[in-house]
């Protein structure tokens, strides 16, 4: 019957052809059009899942910063119920149950305020060096014990988890021309160097004001007239308001001379943070060019060197240069008094020290001339 009429055969026959010409390709698109969907919903969840983790990070990070801080204070103010509160907290947020230190609390409340106050003074200590320039510019540490809103130091021992922060390993815009290779050159020592004497005067301004019932806002204008931290303030930080936040400058500073001494920041200080230092050195050169300053009028640690090329002649600087790459000994101590010597008179901009060039030029016109005569 099939055969007589016709019709089913090619009704079968239109059929089959017609899954021929479509079917495989709809399939085909719609199996592709699925994994990419698939795919687009993998990587929304995927950078989900990371910014969560980050938001959770930063939540951990400002809480445990705000504990240290209260146990700190507490211990400056030697307000113990609040210090054994703040303790407390502190031991929760990083899992301790209080009856895990149920026999430090009993040793602490026997002793009075001995063990308690001991732990956070010993834990917040910091470093003092014992000469600014003694053989190499590095400072050999001598540890104090103190507590303090403000603490000029390398390390904050109060955190259990070394690896707490993240390691900036690539160095900030200000000092990528004096670390590495370039670290012992007659630019790099005069800017580690400037570095150092700043750090020493800033330690010595925050430890007045630590001593004192000043205000940190008030600070500058308290220092001592004579002092090396007055001097430090009105050469190189008073021409411009921004600079008058001493913690903060004393910040930048102690970033610069860890990633020195360490190879890295830590990324959870102040200093480490390359976006607001740029913003300040913008406001800085900002505010300079319009009062006037001709900023080619003031020599940067690689204009010195470059100057001092000139003066020495290229033969002569380049043994010389290469002798201080090789930290020969002879060569380091005849740059050094002119190292300090500028450290002494380096003028904050934002981006590292200057120096006038009228002050360059007579300085290292007799330095040249002493090492000359010398014969070296």
């Amino acid at each position: 019957m099939a055969g007589a009429t016709g019709e089913p055969d090619s009704i079968l026959r239109v059929s089959v052809e017609a899954c021929g010409k479509f079917c495989p390709h709809d399939l085909t698109f719609t199996a592709t059009q699925s994994r990419r969907d698939r795919g687009k919903i993998a990587q929304r969840n995927f950078r989900k899942r990371e910014a969560d983790k980050v938001s959770d990070l930063k939540k951990t990070h400002e809480r445990l910063r705000r504990l240290v801080q209260e146990v700190v204070l507490a211990s400056r103010d030697d307000d113990q119920t609040a210090l054994n509160h703040a303790i407390a907290e502190a031991g929760r947020a990083i899992g301790l149950e209080e009856n895990d230190s149920s026999d430090s609390k009993s040793r602490s409340l026997s002793q009075e305020h001995g063990t308690s106050t001991a732990f956070v003074s010993n834990a917040v200590t910091f470093e003092i060096p014992e000469k600014l320039f003694d053989g190499d510019p590095r400072r050999p540490p001598i540890c104090h014990n103190r507590s303090g809103r403000m603490s000029p130091r390398f390390d904050y021992g109060i955190w259990i988890d070394p690896e707490r922060f993240f390691k900036i390993l690539e160095p900030s815009a200000d000092i990528r021309p004096y670390v590495g290779t370039r670290r012992h050159t007659v630019a790099g020592h005069i800017t580690w160097a400037t570095l150092d004497y700043g750090y020493a005067c800033l330690r010595e301004a925050i430890m007045f004001q630590m001593g004192r019932d000043i205000d940190i806002e008030e600070l500058p204008e308290s220092l001592p007239p004579g002092s090396a931290a007055r001097r430090l303030f009105d050469v190189s930080v008073r021409h411009t308001k921004q600079l008058h936040d001493i913690a903060y400058i004393m910040d930048l500073v102690e970033a610069r001379l860890e990633f020195d001494k360490l190879g890295y920041m830590r990324s959870n200080t102040r200093g480490a943070d390359e976006p607001s230092r740029q913003v300040l050195e913008g406001q800085v050169l900002g505010g300079l060019r319009a009062r006037g300053v001709r900023l080619d009028q003031w020599l940067s640690a690689l204009d010195i060197e470059a100057h001092i090329r000139h003066q020495m002649g290229i033969l002569e600087f380049s043994a010389f240069q290469t002798a201080l790459s090789q930290k020969q000994s002879i060569q380091t101590q005849l740059l050094m008094p002119l190292a300090r010597t500028l450290a002494h008179r380096g003028v904050c901009f934002g981006d590292g020290p200057r120096w006038n060039v009228t002050y360059v030029t007579a300085l290292v016109h007799a330095w040249v001339s002493h090492i000359s005569n010398m014969g070296v």
